[in-house]
């Protein structure tokens, strides 16, 4: 075997490649999981948060590389830093995906209500709903999920959210109240 390969491959490259993968595992099992089922979004603190594992990966090679034991190559270095940034890459999509699926779109609103969560924040922002009719909240969330709730009275409309954003999965409702004369007094969001 000639000494470059052999200077590649060696016990300690081949150390490094199973921390490497089992750590390539775990962040895509843990961190990439975590930033979809909490739906977190690109921000500053979403950022340095996700970077830390891939900082302390590249910290780890850092001092594995002034060891003078080590026989790892620079392509060791250079590939597992790499795999590092894919990581990081990947992660800031979740994040900016995320964010994207946050505005509020009606379609998205009526036709899969299972995002309805996602987005309510920011349907929130954007409309005042006291004060408009109970066709004009119709006509921007379309019908209610009132008998789902099993509330029939018609001084109240619920949408339900889902159960992604609470720690004990218990199913959240937009509950819209009306007054005597039909329009929008309150509006809270509360679990089922």
């Amino acid at each position: 075997m000639s000494e470059r390969k052999e200077a590649r491959w060696n016990p300690h490259a081949a150390v490094l490649g199973l921390i490497v993968g089992i750590y390539v595992v775990v962040y895509a099992r843990v961190i990439i999981r975590l930033i979809y089922h909490y739906n977190v979004v690109l921000s500053y603190v979403s950022v340095v948060l996700i970077s830390f594992p891939v900082l302390l990966l590249l910290l780890i090679l850092y001092l594995i590389s002034k060891k003078p034991w080590s026989k790892l190559h620079s392509t060791h270095y250079w590939s597992t830093g790499i795999i590092g940034v894919i990581l990081l890459s990947f992660s800031i999509y979740a994040l900016s995906y995320n964010q994207s699926q946050q505005h509020f779109d009606y379609n998205r609103w009526v036709g899969y209500p299972e995002q309805r969560l996602i987005m309510v924040d920011d349907f929130l922002q954007k409309h005042d709903l006291i004060g408009l009719t109970q066709g004009e909240v119709m006509d921007l969330l379309g019908a209610n999920d009132n008998a789902k709730w099993a509330n029939a009275t018609d001084d109240i409309a619920v949408y339900d959210l889902g159960a992604r954003r609470r720690a004990d999965y218990k199913r959240e409702g937009l509950f819209i109240y009306f007054d005597d004369r039909g329009y929008v007094k309150n509006y809270e969001i509360l679990p089922r």
